[in-house]
Formats: structure tokens, C-alpha cells, sequence
């Protein structure tokens, strides 16, 4: 890993497996995970070399970041580990979210997301926290998946579907 800082420019993407044993190896790691319920014991995780080397402690977030990871590869996803600023300017926010600056800056306007001004300059820009930006992201991926499952129980009521809403 080295000495330096990680910056956002340093994304990196991991591919699923192209190997059948390693793929498979992913696969049986996920599915004993979930035999064992992700539980975490009373001691830590521990992450260890190839060599067997130093066993060090891994912090709670860092596990379960390798869980997604895992997840993710065993059902053969890429997966992109890209360091980001805990403050970002109102272009980082709309590329996370997926929508065009000016729509982001009607959000931040109509306070659908916190920001605040720089205030080291007149006419300073807007910085949002990943934080809110997360929060706001995963608001909006509920109430889609709610307005979806209305959507489908009202398509199963009509006969437009041939499987029971509790199906789904």
C-alpha cells in the first residue's frame, strides 16, 4: 500500500473472477457468511497475509466493506473503490447522484440536501457533505422501491401480473 493519501483519483475497479476456483472460492466465502449470519464475534475480524503475516484487527466498517466486495464479485459484478472527500463541491455531488448540476443546485435550493457556503471568498460555492449526499441518495432509492411495490401490487390486483403481490 505505501505511505501516500489516497485521492479520488485513485478508483480502482475490481472485476469478478475469470479463474472457475477463485470465482467459486468467492462464492463459497459469501455463502458461509451468510450460513453464519455476518455476526460478528466478540474479537474482530482479522485480516491476514498470503504469507500468513502480521494478523491485524479489522475496525467493523472495513469488514463490512469486504462483505459488499465480496457479495458483489460472487455474483460475478465489478466493483470500484474510489476514495472520495468528506465535502464536495456541487459537480462531485450531481456526478454521485446521477443528475445534472443545475437540478442538484434546485435540490440544495429547495433544501432536499444541507449545504453551506465557503466563506473564505465573496461569491464563494456551495459544498455539500458526502453525508447528506448518501442520506439523500438513499431517500430517494426508498421511495422508489415503495413507489414500485405500489405499482406491482396494483398491476397484481388488475391480473396484470400472474404472481401474487407477496411474491415480489
Amino acid at each position: 500500500m505505501g505511505n501516500t493519501s489516497l485521492a479520488a483519483a485513485d478508483a480502482r475497479t475490481f472485476l469478478p473472477e475469470e479463474d472457475p476456483q477463485t470465482q467459486a472460492a468467492i462464492v463459497d466465502l459469501v455463502t458461509e457468511l451468510r450460513k453464519r449470519g455476518r455476526a460478528v464475534a466478540d474479537c474482530p475480524a482479522l485480516l491476514t497475509g498470503p504469507d500468513g503475516s502480521p494478523r491485524l484487527p479489522l475496525p467493523l466498517p472495513v469488514y463490512e466493506a469486504l462483505l459488499q466486495v465480496a457479495e458483489a464479485l460472487s455474483q460475478g459484478l465489478a466493483v470500484t473503490v474510489a476514495p472520495q472527500h468528506m465535502t464536495m463541491s456541487t459537480y462531485e455531488a450531481a456526478e454521485l447522484l446521477g443528475v445534472s448540476r443545475p437540478t442538484l443546485v434546485k435540490l440544495l435550493e429547495s433544501n432536499e440536501i444541507p449545504y453551506q457556503r465557503a466563506t473564505d471568498r465573496p461569491g464563494a460555492h456551495r459544498r455539500v457533505k458526502l453525508q447528506d449526499v448518501m442520506a439523500y441518495r438513499e431517500k430517494r432509492r426508498l421511495e422508489r422501491r415503495r413507489l414500485l411495490d405500489e405499482l406491482t401490487a396494483e398491476s397484481v390486483g388488475t391480473g396484470m401480473y400472474d404472481k401474487p403481490a407477496n411474491e415480489f
